[in-house]
């Protein structure tokens, strides 16, 4: 197991340069197993702090790699938080929206793509607003994603863009 993973890890961060993952400060990955939080499963840890990416091998086969790059977006955002704003994100939902206190805070654990986005991609999406930019970029770079008419989401979708272009301009997805 721990080999196939390894290759899955490995092919999925091969789309970012050397250059760029030395911009967002990360540097390790480590791999276990039933990974958790205060007896609350989770799928990675980012600790932008020591440079390493935490990754639990047995969390959901079915979302493992768009995982990867969701924890890698949280190195991205805690190393640029001037860059990734959540006042300035929280404006792109509809006015009566409300996210909760936070991500442990809410119900809303679901990680299946909904078809019909609303502005979000998943139910998890809904819970704060890093967790809803770790999402898009997520599904952004694992190409988990179609073109829609949710004005919304395409607004969030430019903004995670244009944010990483200002980190590193040759980043291309």
């Amino acid at each position: 197991m721990y080999n196939e993973k390894y290759q899955i890890i490995s092919n999925n961060l091969k789309i970012y340069s050397k250059e760029f993952l030395r911009k967002i400060n990360l540097k390790y990955i480590v791999m276990c197993e039933n990974l958790s939080i205060s007896g609350i499963n989770t799928a990675g840890i980012p600790d932008h702090v020591m440079k390493t990416l935490i990754i639990d091998l047995k969390f959901n086969e079915k979302y493992f790699e768009r995982v990867i790059h969701h924890e890698l977006f949280h190195i991205i955002n805690d190393g640029f938080k001037d860059l990734f704003n959540e006042d300035e994100w929280k404006k792109f939902n509809e006015p009566n929206f409300e996210y909760a206190e936070c991500s442990t805070c809410s119900k809303r654990l679901g990680l299946d793509t909904y078809k019909n986005t609303n502005g979000f991609f998943t139910e998890y999406s809904m819970t704060i607003p890093s967790e809803d930019m770790a999402e898009v970029y997520s599904h952004l770079i694992t190409g988990n994603f179609k073109i829609s008419d949710d004005k919304i989401l395409n607004k969030k979708i430019q903004f995670i863009r244009d944010k990483l272009k200002e980190i590193d301009n040759t980043f291309v997805f």
